[in-house]
């Protein structure tokens, strides 16, 4: 089969192109850093597969239609293709599902898994007796998924471009949980608990059916005693952060479900080292530990910083805010958990797939932490930015957002290198 995939730079939509090569299938692709769109480029295509954040006027789907080809949104072709695997495990939440569909797949490590993971580099191909995925709620998308085990890592209110509120979100959760054989869900939230009638919970609470206990700390890594219903075995994690002991959780208790043995995935989850872009230490420039953190909403914020005060003496975040819908819906939650910082820079916010008619900016953020006693700073430009970062006094530097504020930790380090302040 010839399959065309409109935005196949997206790191989701080039993982299911690799997929779909896999299992033998012609692929091309298209975007707006591949030379554009062209209805030319679908003509000798069985399928066209696209990502939400393509227009529907766009002209290769637009061609696809006037020529009776089948088109596909990205996550229903997730759905039939998940379909083709012996068990699905499918990795859902507001936060971290990223995080956690990469360490579940460590955890399945001696199962050769397939895992499909939405960050660069993330996913990989294996056999198809198990497939591993994130479950993404936007737009319901992960309501395309039957999951033989489907994982609840938290809720809250997130994507107020398609939930009126908080009850919106637990609505399409509990019709999540009702698609999947078995439902693993943080028992240690009160809104993932009532999802559904019976699930298998973990947590630090002692009603847990998985559950860590004697968590210590050491250079921010976590270290536990995990306990299952017939044993308890000892982890430690190279990861940073607490919210990585609920991940480890639920990747340990997953593979415990699906009979994975408790020392292959205790190695696997142990020697997790972590993502791209998720407190990712880059460098040390101009006496600064320069860290990229995918964070973008207030919670993913606040523990970001949580863990990086556990490190650092000081803390200054360079923030990115990701569409303007979120930006004004959850205002004041950004000022206080970026309050945690000692100094905050602001660069405009990634408009993805919105328009600027809300308005609000990053001057809003930036004047609620001035009036809270913050040091906030709003600058237009990535070279701004990157002077601005040069005199900070501060230990580390968190590049934070879901945009292309990543760039800016890269421009800080070759301008350090440039001037011989590397180290």
């Amino acid at each position: 089969m010839n399959i065309h995939f409109v935005g196949i730079n997206g790191v989701s939509m080039r993982a299911l192109a690799d997929l779909a090569a896999s299992r033998g299938h012609n692929v091309t692709g298209s975007d707006r850093d591949t030379g554009g769109h062209d209805g030319r480029n679908v003509t000798d295509c069985d399928l066209v597969v696209y990502t939400n954040a393509v227009p529907e006027d766009n002209c290769e789907l637009t061609a696809a239609r006037w020529l009776g080809i089948p088109t596909i949104e990205r996550a229903t072709y997730l759905g039939e293709l998940s379909r083709s695997f012996g068990k699905t495990i499918a990795v859902a939440g507001c936060h971290g599902k990223s995080t956690a569909t990469a360490m579940l797949g460590k955890a399945f490590s001696d199962r050769n898994p397939t895992v499909h993971v939405g960050v660069a580099g993330g996913s990989t191909l294996g056999g198809r007796s198990f497939f591993v995925t994130e479950a993404c709620e936007y737009n319901k998308s992960f309501l395309h998924l039957s999951p033989d085990l489907g994982v609840v890592l938290n809720l809250g209110y997130d994507h107020p471009d398609c939930y009126a509120d908080g009850a919106a979100v637990e609505r399409a959760f509990s019709e999540f949980c009702a698609n999947c054989k078995t439902a693993l869900v943080n028992g240690d939230d009160a809104r993932c608990k009532t999802l559904c009638e019976k699930p298998v919970t973990f947590g630090l609470g002692k009603d847990n059916t998985y559950r860590a206990e004697n968590i210590k700390s050491e250079n921010g890594c976590r270290s536990f005693t995990f306990v299952t219903p017939k044993r308890r075995a000892a982890v430690g994690l190279s990861v940073a952060g607490g919210h990585n002991v609920y991940n480890a959780l639920a990747a340990l208790a997953a593979a415990d479900l699906c009979g994975i043995g408790g020392a292959t995935a205790i190695k696997g989850v142990s020697g997790f080292g972590g993502i791209p872009r998720r407190f990712e230490r880059k460098c040390i420039a101009y006496g600064k530990t320069v860290i990229t953190d995918y964070a973008h909403h207030p919670d993913e914020i606040s523990a970001t910083l949580d863990v990086a005060r556990e490190i650092f003496p000081s803390v200054a975040v360079v923030f990115q805010p990701h569409t303007y819908s979120r930006t004004r819906a959850l205002l004041d939650g950004f000022a206080a958990a970026l309050g945690k910082a000692d100094t905050v820079i602001l660069a405009p916010i990634f408009p993805a797939r919105e328009t600027d008619d809300l308005g609000v900016s990053s001057h809003d953020i930036a004047k609620l932490l001035r009036e809270r006693g913050k040091r906030a700073y709003c600058f237009d430009t990535m070279p701004e930015i990157t002077l601005a970062c040069k005199t900070l006094t501060e230990k580390a530097v968190i590049f934070m957002g879901a945009g292309d504020i990543d760039k800016a930790a890269d421009r800080l380090a070759e301008k350090a290198e440039a001037d011989g302040e590397w180290f």
